[in-house]
């Protein structure tokens, strides 16, 4: 039908004055046009006539799109998952504090990764992941390996390697006394063992910073203390371990996202009667920190920072979502959707996810 739709319109425009040839604008212009409009709107413009079809499905159009999304299109990604499969985006604009919701999407999986240019990973703790994008609504899955079909449950993270220009999914395979690292580059659909450590992660989360990922490291199985930070380099797939600053080894530590850089955010942890908290923030190798600021105002329990935007500090829980501006020194709190406020009086399962992404 679509086909069908695409010839009738170009049947239509050829006719017609709708033809690209006839604008006043010259092509290579109307180009830069189409890679500077929003994925959502790409997908309808292709319509209009078969020049703009087929610039939009030029191999090159794609790296074009994906460089200006990067560059003007800044957002917050915001995914509620409810039962049936189905998922619900929403983007938030940090400028303005607005949300917009998008159009539904059917995945059968549950979990959501972070967000990569538009693209993300959905998986189920058992069973195969699939990376889909929510604009297209097209799904690729990923194969199980032997060791993701062994292991207790596994996590999957979407990485972006900016050098070759391919997407890699890292897996975690939860086993019994040990974490084995797999990664699968999109389009090979085949797996790679990478590492098989005892060490201990905080939080299985990764926290993508370029095109390198980062946990935080426990120290033993009792603590929740930790001195050292696991990156996993997506380019050539090697490990490497850097330290925290000394003066917060002991100290409760959580890593996040903030314009580019990795930061660190300290505070006394539980059963402290210290309100003090401090952000620290790392250079582009993560072997150097630099303490970047101090807050005297609390955090409420239970909330984890998600990422820095414009001296703004965002942080949320499942169901609160705030900012911290760092400049006047006051809390703020966001008004989510109402749509999220339903699914919680229902009862229904929620998963909201909170990534920093680039939506096209």
């Amino acid at each position: 039908m679509e086909d069908n739709n695409d010839k009738l319109l170009d049947e239509k425009n050829e006719a017609g004055q709708a033809h690209p040839q006839d604008f006043a604008l010259p092509q290579d212009i109307q180009h830069l046009i189409l890679a500077s409009l929003p994925g959502r709107l790409v997908l309808k413009r292709r319509r209009v006539c078969r020049f703009w079809r087929d610039c939009i499905e030029e191999p090159g159009f794609i790296d074009r799109h994906l460089s200006n999304a990067l560059r003007f299109h800044k957002s917050i990604a915001c995914f509620t998952s409810v039962d049936g499969g189905l998922v619900h985006m929403y983007t938030f604009d940090p400028t303005t504090m607005n949300f917009k919701s998008m159009d539904l999407v059917f995945s059968c999986r549950f979990q959501m990764s972070g967000p990569c240019n538009g693209l993300v990973c959905s998986y189920d703790l058992k069973g195969a992941p699939e990376v889909f994008n929510p604009t297209t609504r097209k799904h690729l899955e990923l194969p199980v390996s032997e060791i993701q079909s062994q292991s207790l449950f596994s996590e999957y993270f979407l990485g972006f390697v900016q050098s070759t220009k391919q997407y890699k999914v890292v897996g975690v395979c939860h086993r019994v006394r040990s974490l084995t690292f797999e990664v699968c580059t999109v389009g090979t659909l085949s797996w790679r063992a990478v590492r098989e450590s005892a060490d201990l992660l905080k939080s299985t989360k990764a926290v993508i910073v370029n095109d390198v990922m980062h946990w935080l490291l426990l120290d033993e199985a009792s603590s929740h203390f930790t001195r050292k930070i696991l990156l996993l380099n997506l380019t050539d797939e090697k490990f490497s371990e850097t330290s925290v600053p000394d003066a917060v080894k002991d100290r409760d530590l959580e890593l996040f996202e903030g314009e580019g850089k990795l930061h660190l955010w300290s505070n006394a942890g539980k059963g402290s009667a210290s309100t003090v908290s401090e952000i620290w923030v790392a250079n582009s190798t993560c072997q150097v920190w630099m303490h970047m600021h101090t807050i005297y105002f609390p955090i409420p329990a239970g909330m984890r920072p998600l990422f820095l935007h414009k001296k703004k500090l965002f942080y949320s829980d499942q169901i609160r979502f705030s900012y911290f501006d760092l400049q006047d020194g006051s809390d703020y709190y966001v008004s989510m959707p109402f749509v999220f406020q339903s699914f919680k009086q229902a009862k229904r399962k929620v998963n909201m996810e909170w990534r920093m992404t680039r939506v096209a």
